[in-house]
């Protein structure tokens, strides 16, 4: 019964702790200082059981170490945009790094061709000045994992002319314009798409099920779950770079452009 509080009690401290990582979908670039705390109410809990506070008071503040611990440091406001954005640009290409890293890794014969992330899995920006771990839950908050794909280049197009339809989404390794919500000029790899080739394409779980509409995926050829959280290898990712000097930064190149 005492295990099963605590473990109770732990979990509301979570979700207390991380209730404000999840909050308003509103974009904006004006400078947000956050702190993240755990907020309960001890005085509720028996002041004779001191084991069970000193336990949770413990959990606290290893939990806001971790929220508030500084992973690195972005160089600029970036925020997302249509056709593209400097926020959505930096995380699909990490996460096209990212995936061809871990084909490395797993010494797989193909790598990654195109990544996609939806710009509505972004939920905030990110300002100029150093970026913490809880920072990160903000911008992504969903429990979104990571997969690679392979599907015909037909199929590949399907995708982008459903990316053309949104107006741009995150794309890296690949360039495409839009016109009458339509994609144009596709390339990837600086190549024309041919048609029956297989690409391999590396984005979340949510959209390769069909979430967003993106039900070229159902055709895919192949499915590898890389069984991680978008989310917790960004913050990976960041924190490496950073420890190797390198700051979040991004550049508008084009990549998706409006054609009259």
């Amino acid at each position: 019964m005492r295990r099963n509080l605590i473990k109770s009690l732990f979990i509301v401290l979570i979700a207390a702790g991380l209730s404000s990582c999840v909050g308003s979908s509103k974009q904006t670039t004006e400078k947000v200082e956050s702190h993240y705390t755990i907020n309960a109410d001890l005085d509720q809990i028996s002041a004779k059981d001191t084991s069970l506070i000193n336990l949770i008071n413990l959990y606290k503040h290893q939990l806001d170490g971790e929220m508030n611990t500084i992973i690195s440091v972005a160089e600029m406001d970036m925020v997302t945009g249509k056709p593209e954005g400097l926020l959505s640009n930096y995380l699909a290409d990490a996460m096209f790094e990212i995936g061809n890293d871990f084909c490395k890794e797993k010494q797989l014969k193909h790598g990654v061709d195109v990544a996609l992330m939806n710009m509505g899995g972004i939920r905030t920006s990110l300002s100029k000045g150093e970026i913490s771990t809880g920072r990160v839950y903000e911008m992504l908050p969903f429990k979104n994992k990571l997969v690679i794909v392979g599907m015909e280049g037909k199929q590949l197009i399907e995708l982008f002319q459903r990316v053309a339809y949104f107006g741009g989404e995150g794309i890296s390794g690949a360039k495409m314009g839009i016109k009458d919500r339509k994609a144009v000029n596709i390339l990837v790899n600086g190549k024309p798409v041919e048609p029956t080739k297989i690409y391999h394409v590396m984005s979340v779980d949510y959209l390769v099920n069909g979430g967003g509409g993106f039900t070229a995926f159902e055709k895919r050829k192949t499915f590898r779950h890389m069984h991680r959280l978008l989310r917790s290898e960004i913050i990976k990712y960041m924190s490496e770079k950073h420890k190797k000097g390198e700051k979040v930064s991004a550049k508008l190149d084009g990549r998706i452009y409006n054609v009259e």
